[in-house]
């Protein structure tokens, strides 16, 4: 057995469930909203342990733009009928409204799957001066009500709990630019069964003013009195927007070098959120306090960061450490593992949420003992939860993501069409079957023991294998051949205006490259080849995941890999506005330069590393 394995083994006999599970205690009697008292309290609580063990720690100071609901009720009235009153629940960043009165229409079109441009458009056209009632929970969809006319939104969660959730554009910390994409729209979820009635009672009335009688009445006085067959809603919404102050710790183990490996989860909760996200929370503390013991025996550093902001502040704290410490973690960060919705109670199996640079090899391997069944094939990152390093050019990143096999649901395979992967059964998505994520339900006896052993495990080896392999393991060979992968369809399926053939020409090109590098890493074993994989490998990873500069951060919206590119699916002349088309095809060749002209700039810096390596 090697001394990195005698490690490991070491390290996984140091993990103390008792002393989580005292942790987890301390925590599900704290409401951690950030910036209040118990959220403090959480933090001083997590200060306090680290100083107890020993391990270098700062905490951090900062601002955030916090937003959380207060009250929210939506009142129908119909003509003749009692005023039908539905709980609701806002969104983080929802506009307030008090009294808020108009037609209720409903979203039809929400049900009909993907739509092309001009039928969003026509869709749209329907919610001026209206409040809408909708399954469509995403932002874009939010927005562009707004930029419509909406004058607010009624989403329908289809369980029957409810469930917060977040309706903000931007990506943590705001800059001035961002003034605008603030939410200003009214916009409260009620739960399923109550959207059920609603959706009926607005067909019926809609129904109603299509009658011979309604017509009669609209002839002799007007359309006024039609439309009061229709029905109409009333929004009040009461929110805490304001700005906090609040703080994170953030622990350092050193290691032999400055690169490090980055272990973070947030703090903050709905309530005591003690699976979202109290469990990562012990179990990082956890973490900490093994590796502390073995420092002096790690190749590279560990950085392990508590954020808040993440539920109430659209991920402010990491976006505001990623700000602050901008350089150090474009010189010198080679991963980041992100733990969120940990230690649930029934959880049973694992797959990974990466980057794609780990390879397929390393997700079928690690994960194999953590499931019954072949493990899942591993899916590419999305913008969600704290992945907001992207852009300094981190090589790995990995979301373990926990879930309920029972052996009878269908595994989806590995889809052959890569630019539309196979649907995840609802027990394999993010929550899952855990149906109190977001929700008052999610309390301390929602932990399992094992689960949170189990979880804590995966977490410690990852940060491990990240901090002690040397060279850096990933695959960049197989990255590549991905990549090649998405253009190639790409040029398949996007309009003729679209032409990827320059960027394939550039990674084909690049291939080469980093075959070159790998190579060489293998013939100067010698060489520290850190700088020189977060510099390749890590801006491969940015032009997967983010379409600006490296600087700044992307919407806080779901998207594809290499998202301008997929967001151009579908999109033809013939059903897109002639406006929406010119913006497209701007969009396009902005983001082709991008790609080909960093694609060169990879292949310069490893040419340039393989002569000085020659010349040493």
């Amino acid at each position: 057995m090697d001394s990195w394995a005698e490690m490991e083994e070491q390290i996984l006999e140091e993990l103390n469930l008792h002393r989580m599970k005292a942790d987890a205690e301390v925590f599900s009697r704290l409401e951690r909203y950030s910036g209040s008292e118990a959220g403090e309290a959480a933090v001083d609580y997590l200060v306090q342990e680290l100083e107890a063990a020993g391990i270098e720690h700062e905490r951090h100071y900062y601002e955030l733009m916090r937003s959380l609901p207060v009250q929210a009720s939506v009142t129908v009235k119909r003509a003749g009928e009692p005023d039908f009153n539905v709980e609701a629940i806002a969104a983080v960043y929802s506009g307030e409204a008090h009294g808020l009165t108009g037609e209720l229409v409903w979203d039809e079109m929400c049900t009909k799957g993907q739509l092309n441009g001009l039928e969003q458009e026509e869709r749209f056209r329907t919610f001026k001066g209206k409040i809408v009632l909708t399954y469509d929970i995403s932002f874009p969809f939010y927005y562009e009500a707004a930029r419509a006319g909406a004058l607010g939104i009624v989403a329908i969660w289809p369980k029957d709990i409810h469930h917060h959730d977040t309706m903000g554009g931007v990506w943590g910390m705001p800059g001035s630019r961002d003034r605008d994409l603030y939410p200003y729209l009214p916009y409260v979820q009620i739960l399923g069964q109550d959207g059920l009635k609603l959706i009926e009672m607005v067909k019926a009335g809609a129904a109603a003013v299509g009658t011979e009688a309604a017509k009669g009445v609209e002839a002799a006085m007007g359309t006024v009195a039609a439309k009061g067959m229709a029905v109409t809603a009333q929004m009040d919404v009461a929110m805490d927007n304001r700005i906090v102050r609040s703080s994170m710790p953030v622990a350092t183990i050193p290691g032999k070098s400055e690169s490090f490996v980055l272990l973070s989860g947030h703090y903050d909760s709905w309530y005591e959120g003690m699976t979202d996200n109290g469990a990562a929370n012990v179990l990082m503390l956890e973490t900490a306090r093994a590796l502390e013991k073995f420092k002096d025996r790690l190749n590279r550093t560990v950085v392990i960061a508590w954020w808040s902001g993440h539920s109430d502040g659209r991920y402010s704290g990491s976006t505001w450490f990623c700000d602050h410490h901008y350089e150090y973690l474009r010189k010198h960060c080679v991963a980041h593992i992100n733990m969120d919705i940990c230690g649930c109670k029934g959880s049973n199996a694992v797959r990974f949420d990466m980057s794609g640079m780990e390879g397929e090899a390393f997700n079928d391997e690690f994960l194999a003992s953590y499931n019954s069944r072949k493990p899942l094939a591993y899916r590419a990152l999305d913008r969600s939860s704290d992945q907001t390093f992207w852009g300094t050019m981190t090589p790995v990143s990995i979301a373990p993501q926990f879930y309920m096999d029972d052996g009878q649901t269908p595994q989806p395979p590995k889809s052959s069409d890569i630019l539309r992967p196979a649907a995840m059964p609802a027990a394999f998505g993010v929550g899952g079957p855990f149906y109190w994520w977001h929700t008052r339900e999610d309390t301390l006896d929602k932990i399992g023991d094992d689960v949170l052993a189990r979880d804590c495990e995966i977490a410690a080896r990852l940060v491990l294998r990240y901090a002690m392999e040397k060279p850096l393991p990933i695959d960049m060979s197989g990255f590549m051949g991905e990549m090649q992968s998405y253009f190639e369809a790409f040029a398949e399926e996007l309009d003729p205006d679209f032409d990827v053939a320059p960027v394939l020409a550039s990674i084909a090109l690049t291939r080469k490259s980093v075959e070159k590098l790998s190579d060489a890493i293998r013939a100067y074993p010698k060489q520290d080849a850190d700088s020189i994989l977060i510099r390749t490998a890590g801006e491969l990873v940015r032009l997967k995941y983010t379409y600006s500069s490296p600087y700044g951060h992307d919407y806080a919206v779901e998207h594809q890999p290499y998202a301008v590119f997929s967001s151009l699916l579908g999109v033809h002349r013939d059903n897109t506005p002639e406006d929406r088309y010119l913006m497209s095809q701007t969009d396009f060749i902005r983001q082709r330069n991008r790609m080909t002209g960093q694609l060169h700039e990879i292949c310069e810096a490893v040419e340039l590393q393989l002569y000085r390596w020659q010349v040493q």
